[in-house]
């Protein structure tokens, strides 16, 4: 445990760190129009966390749980049959990538033509990395069951450090749209890669992953039926949050896109140390439910929701003042943002953190259904407000089109419901939660 939260911390630090350090390169290198280019394909990537289906977080639990009995040879069957079907998804992604060489990438992301040739390879540099970090993003997921995580971090701590270092040598020698993005994005594709190599090499789960087990139905069709559920709450999510650097590019245009990218990634310092409490604090608490420790559970859900939520809107209140003092030092040239744009944040900041911990809660106890129904309302209304602020407003709009999306359709829903939530995961058997 100290280890993993000591490489996670170490993770977070240097990646908080990579937001800061190579934005003013990449600026200066690319222009305001292929810097929002640049930026809207990094965040892309984010997508690859559900284009495995749920397969991944499915076979993670599943890893978990047989790590917990102590069956190996379970563990090795979960990983060859996760393996299995994320290759074949990976295999028609790439195909699907290959098919998109055509497409008229300058026009799409609003660039000259002369730049017609950067951007395409830019592109499939980007859709390339998502494709292939379906399958090897596995060993990651594994490691974490396998109570391996400190290896998974140490590894993504090396990839933070190393992309920082290629953006800011392919900024500095103008390599061009395409190879920075590359250099960014060797942040996902370097661990990952290693991670996997690590796993297949594992003298217990990885070499004996080619030898012959036998077929287990019953645990494929538990992969297939967590990764639904799992999927579902992904792509929600990813539609409701992370679509918001693809829709302002293609609705008002990269430059706007560009904006928006550095004040987002100024305040994703917030949630990004707060993840430090919510990785650990899953597991935790699925062992107190697990014990009946349902008073503790209790307890240190309402201390999170109030103690985070504050923590939250104080420092993104902060973030707000000084942003425009910063900005300027920060990039090198002038940076003026609209106060409505910096108090969207702050407060779209301070409710993420209050619905993070509701989340944690319910995840642990196995309470996914009721999250699947909140999300799909939730992705609809947030994508209609966010196209309608764009088309009728400006981008200072987006970020409270997700503060009055995800209030109607998830955090009042959860407060209401929560003594009934409450009262589930309390009746919840601990293998059934185990399971979930």
């Amino acid at each position: 445990m100290l280890r993993a939260g000591g490489w996670s911390l170490a993770a977070k630090c240097v990646a908080a760190v990579n937001v800061f350090a190579a934005l003013p390169f990449v600026l200066r290198s690319l222009g305001p129009a292929e810097f929002g280019v640049w930026a809207t394909l990094v965040s892309v990537t984010t997508f690859a966390g559900f284009l495995d289906f749920g397969i991944g977080n499915g076979a993670m639990n599943m890893i978990a749980d047989a790590r917990g009995r102590d069956r190996p040879d379970e563990v090795r069957i979960v990983l060859r049959e996760a393996a299995t079907v994320l290759k074949g998804i990976a295999i028609i992604m790439l195909v699907v990538v290959a098919a998109t060489a055509w497409l008229p990438w300058w026009r799409i992301f609003g660039l000259s033509h002369a730049v017609a040739p950067d951007a395409r390879n830019a592109a499939l540099v980007a859709l390339t990395v998502v494709a292939c970090s379906v399958p090897l993003s596995l060993a990651t997921r594994a490691q974490l069951g396998l109570g391996l995580g400190h290896v998974a971090f140490r590894w993504q701590t090396f990839g933070q450090v190393f992309a920082l270092g290629a953006t800011i040598v392919a900024a500095l020698t103008d390599a061009g749209l395409a190879w920075i993005v590359a250099a960014s994005l060797s942040s996902t594709a370097l661990p990952a890669s290693i991670n996997a190599l690590t796993l297949w090499r594992h003298p217990t789960y990885g070499r004996r992953l080619r030898s012959s087990s036998p077929r287990r139905p019953d645990i494929r069709a538990r992969i297939r039926r967590d990764g639904i559920l799992f999927f579902v709450l992904q792509l929600g999510g990813a539609l409701a949050f992370t679509i918001d650097l693809p829709l302002i590019t293609a609705i008002r245009g990269p430059v706007d896109a560009g904006e928006y990218a550095v004040v987002q990634r100024f305040f994703s310092l917030i949630p990004l140390s707060l993840s430090l409490l919510w990785v650990p604090l899953w597991p935790i608490y699925r062992q107190a439910l697990a014990a009946k420790d349902f008073r503790w559970a209790r307890r240190t859900l309402g201390w999170t929701v109030a103690g985070a939520g504050a923590y939250a809107f104080v420092a993104a209140s902060l973030f707000a003042l000084i942003f425009p003092f910063i900005a300027p030092r920060w990039l090198h040239r002038d940076f003026p943002v609209s106060s409505v744009l910096l108090a969207g944040f702050a407060v779209w900041i301070a409710i993420e953190a209050i619905g993070q911990a509701f989340a944690t809660f319910l995840n642990a106890a196995g309470i996914l259904e009721f999250q699947v129904y909140v999300v799909v309302l939730l992705a609809i209304l947030a994508i209609g407000l966010k196209v309608t602020a764009l088309t009728v407003a400006s981008t200072s709009l987006v970020p409270w089109s997700t503060v009055l999306a995800y209030t109607a359709a998830s955090l009042v829903p959860t407060i209401i419901r929560l003594p009934r939530l409450l009262h589930q995961a309390n009746a919840l058997h601990p293998t059934e939660r185990g399971n979930a």
